[in-house]
């Protein structure tokens, strides 16, 4: 049951703005809005935050209206769309949500400048499948194809397989539309700003604000409620992609100019050794690296058929040090010839071994084709078998080196300790999931785990603490932001992100997941007391 009620008065004025049904205080609905079985979730319990209201605005006036009552009356606010994480549900008490669910639209496809201007609850997929009609293609991140394009280019992470042709998320966003926390003012950052200039641009006139908007990993509801974002798309020289039959494993029609395979090398330094002469020879549009568990998780259908596939061995026999899926979409069928000769070359030079998926069986080879053009698959694989996933740092943006090298031998080293002693699921110590972006100039790492949450053994607590410290001992990256762990760097890293904070929220009225918004925000100019934490951490 909610541990605050919304004051009456308030929930009125929020039916009146939004309508009767689009505003709730209903018991039974507010815990839908408290339980995810995903990423941190039994860190802090398997219910989050009660919120105490939910909204479903459907117009940017309607966002608006939200934030001015609920400024008006003390409460926070918290936007979600698509809602990958517990950190989209209250993080805070007196929380009201807004589910962004009714804002929905495609709002524009520019051929000609080549970008598509997207609302908060637009579907990767959804504008993948519209712009390909036009010759056009998007970047779809590796939550998959059902999640918010505008969320992974404006406020949380966003890298996927074809991060390697089409960059990441927040690199892709343009234009950008933000109704500010007081709820009467809107900022358009990028052309938007200026009349008639469209949406093409995500820095300018003046200084570019996206810095200011994400920090380093995304703001996640902390500095006011996104409606519109401008989203760059990229040529794409091969027919729509269609798919026929049933889920999950659809019949997708073979495409004459797209090529598909799967690479993987003994040790990690062959491997970093041909992601770079891959990535500097841009050979590749789809650049993935899977474990064998994936394998196992994404194809089967039933536990039983998992724990067949773990006993048999056949993924963890074929590539026990994981494996890359690279596709590779050329504009005729001599282009794609030649550039995966290149790909077999390379891949073989550097001691690797180069396979057709189709000769591991269709369903293998339809679960690599579609997870390459829409990441179909990813997150079929991380709730199979135990209903749960989660992740240990360090979770890294880092040259592919150090992710090969350093990061990845912490996250193996952790997760066969957990395995060993049945605190997680055998999905496989290297079932690391790790994406490049920009032809292998930088690269993206996580390493997940599959996690019973109603008979949790301590693991994710275990491996987040482990991770952390060891990643820090590393001077890795924690959770994806490049924190300076000596001196008075981490301090300062967290003194700007706390002073923009506090000029676009002045009241408070973000419910903002951030360590900042605990407690320490309010002191954040003593440097001093700030040195305490990084010393602690």
């Amino acid at each position: 049951m909610p541990s605050s009620t919304i004051p009456k008065e308030a929930l009125e004025e929020l039916q009146d703005a939004l309508g009767e049904n689009n505003a709730s205080a209903d018991p039974g609905l507010l815990q839908v809005y408290t339980y995810m079985n995903s990423m941190f979730n039994s860190l802090f319990g398997l219910w989050w935050v009660p919120p105490v209201a939910v909204t479903l605005p459907s117009t940017v006036e309607e966002v608006q209206a939200v934030l001015k009552i609920c400024r008006k009356h003390g409460l926070k606010a918290k936007p979600h769309s698509s809602c990958w994480v517990v950190t989209s549900l209250a993080c805070s008490p007196d929380t009201v949500i807004l589910d962004l669910r009714r804002m929905d639209n495609l709002i524009e496809i520019n051929q000609h400048d080549g970008y598509a201007v997207v609302e908060p609850y637009c579907s990767a997929g959804e504008q993948q499948v519209e712009i390909m009609k036009l010759g056009l293609n998007s970047h779809v991140n590796g939550a998959g194809p059902n999640a918010s394009n505008l969320a992974s280019a404006t406020s949380v992470q966003g890298s996927g397989g074809t991060s390697q042709s089409m960059s990441n998320s927040e690199r892709n966003m343009l234009g950008v539309e933000l109704c500010l926390p007081n709820g009467e003012e809107i900022l358009h950052i990028g052309s938007p700003g200026t009349p008639n200039a469209g949406w093409f641009c995500g820095d300018g006139p003046g200084p570019s604000l996206k810095g200011m908007i994400r920090g380093a990993y995304g703001n996640l509801g902390g500095c006011g409620v996104f409606t519109k974002c401008g989203m760059k798309c990229y040529p794409w020289n091969n027919e729509p992609f269609h798919c026929e039959g049933s889920p999950p494993f659809f019949d997708a029609k073979p495409l004459p100019n797209y090529r598909l395979r799967i690479g993987f090398w003994p040790d990690y330094d062959s491997e970093c050794d041909g992601l770079y002469r891959i990535g500097e020879s841009e050979l590749v549009d789809f650049c993935s690296r899977f474990g064998a568990g994936v394998f196992e998780e994404a194809l089967s259908v039933t536990n039983e058929e998992y724990l067949s596939m773990v006993d048999s061995r056949l993924y963890r026999n074929t590539f026990p040090k994981g494996c890359w899926m690279f596709s590779i979409a050329a504009g005729h069928p001599e282009e794609a010839e030649c550039r995966l000769k290149t790909l077999e070359y390379i891949v073989e030079d550097t001691n690797g071994i180069i396979i057709d998926p189709e000769d591991l069986g269709q369903d293998a080879n339809q679960l690599s084709f579609q997870t390459a053009i829409r990441g179909c698959y990813v997150f079929k694989a991380a709730f199979m078998p135990t209903g749960s996933w989660g992740c240990f740092p360090p979770m890294a943006y880092e040259t592919i080196d150090n992710l090969l090298k350093v990061v990845q031998p912490i996250n193996d080293e952790i997760k066969k300790d957990l395995i060993a002693r049945n605190a997680i699921e055998d999905d496989y110590y290297d079932n690391v999931y790790m994406s490049t972006d920009e032809h292998s100039h930088f690269g993206h790492d996580e390493s997940p785990y599959s996690l019973d949450l109603w008979e949790s053994k301590g693991g994710e607590l275990d491996g987040m603490i482990r991770g952390v410290i060891d990643g820090m001992k590393s001077n890795s990256a924690f959770f994806y932001s490049p924190v300076p762990t000596e001196g008075d760097g981490l301090i300062t890293y967290l003194k700007y992100p706390a002073k923009i904070y506090n000029m676009l929220d002045p009241d408070r009225t973000m419910d903002a997941f951030f360590m900042l918004a605990k407690g320490i925000i309010n002191d954040i100019d003593d440097i001093d007391d700030l040195k305490n934490l990084g010393e602690t951490a």
